[in-house]
């Protein structure tokens, strides 16, 4: 497999929408965030960290393997306006604008056909969806990963039973409240140190891109933006064991948009989990997109297999061998 052809800088740019956060020589795939609700490219730096440790020896790819894509990947995250590089753009209200914003950047990345990981956590897997599905045969990515978002939060206003995971923190009507509300809600997600909240200026300007974040949520109500989008590229569905906002159980429904063959992982931890445990995400994007490329990631629905280590919910297994049970009963 070819590797990227890379300058190997850290932080190189690729315009203001994308942030390269690592480009190691010798890279032959590549993962492409799309960040939570207020964050910015650089929380993702964590994946970088993750990649570094597992070069050094440590469970993952190990130096020197022959298998596909042992080497470390490219790291990319996406820049919303507003933020750092782009602090002196206005924050976008609306996924449309959001799209309109960042989906022809992720398309123009992905035209150059290196085996690439598209992730979206939280707020940012609505955004990877939505960029995953105006992308043709030939543009889209290899993996689409939606990690730490509630299926009916991406459709906050197609109802829902009370206690389904997307609505135990409220995001959509925070918009409206005061500062304190605000950050109490972001002290019950975790992933912002205390120290940074109580200061009065990093508040300000971490509510203010935030609140607009938020507000894009909302939009996804609008017919446009909250479309039940079908998924054509194969899956992988990440959760937080003890995510209050999006719990495991609460983030499984997006497979019935599905395709191209969904997988499912849960990994220890809260709503950031994908920043905490940062090399076990790493090492399960390795094994998904190893799957893809064998061509025998559709066939892994219902069992995991043990070389893959998995996981799994039993809940979710169980409820995948009744659906394949009854089909069988059925034919």
């Amino acid at each position: 497999m070819a590797p990227l052809v890379t300058d190997g800088r850290a932080d190189a740019p690729r315009g203001d929408h994308l942030r390269v956060l690592a480009s190691p020589p010798g890279a032959t795939w590549r993962v492409v965030v799309c960040p939570h609700a207020g964050g910015a490219a650089s929380y993702y730096r964590r994946l970088v960290l993750a990649r570094d440790r597992a070069i050094d020896g440590t469970p993952g790819s190990p130096r020197g393997s022959s298998a596909p894509f042992a080497s470390a990947p490219e790291v990319v995250a996406v820049q919303y306006p507003g933020r750092e590089t782009r602090f002196g753009e206005p924050p976008v209200q609306t996924m449309t604008d959001l799209l309109a914003d960042v989906a022809g950047p992720v398309r123009a990345l992905l035209a150059d056909d290196v085996p690439t990981v598209l992730l979206g956590h939280s707020l940012g897997a609505s955004v990877a969806v939505r960029v995953a599905a105006g992308l043709g045969p030939g543009e889209a990515p290899d993996l689409l990963v939606v990690s730490g978002r509630a299926a009916r939060a991406d459709r906050p206003r197609s109802g829902g039973r009370d206690g389904d995971g997307s609505d135990v923190v409220e995001p959509g009507r925070l918009t409206a409240r005061d500062d304190s509300a605000l950050r109490a809600w972001i002290t019950a997600l975790g992933g912002t140190p205390p120290e940074l909240l109580a200061d009065a200026e990093f508040f300000a300007l971490h509510a203010r891109v935030l609140r607009a974040d938020l507000a894009v949520h909302d939009s996804l109500g609008t017919a446009a933006a909250g479309e039940a989008t079908e998924i054509t590229v194969p899956l992988l569905l990440l959760a937080g064991s003890d995510d209050v906002a999006s719990p495991p159980e609460a983030v499984a429904p997006w497979a019935e948009r599905a395709r191209a063959g969904v997988r499912r992982r849960i990994v220890e931890g809260g709503h950031f989990f994908v920043g905490d445990r940062a090399p076990e995400v790493v090492e399960a994007l390795r094994v998904a997109l190893t799957a893809v490329a064998a061509g025998t990631y559709a066939d892994h629905v219902a069992r995991p297999a043990a070389e893959d280590r998995w996981v799994w919910s039993r809940e979710i297994v169980a409820a995948d061998l009744r659906r394949l049970a009854g089909a069988g009963a059925a034919s």
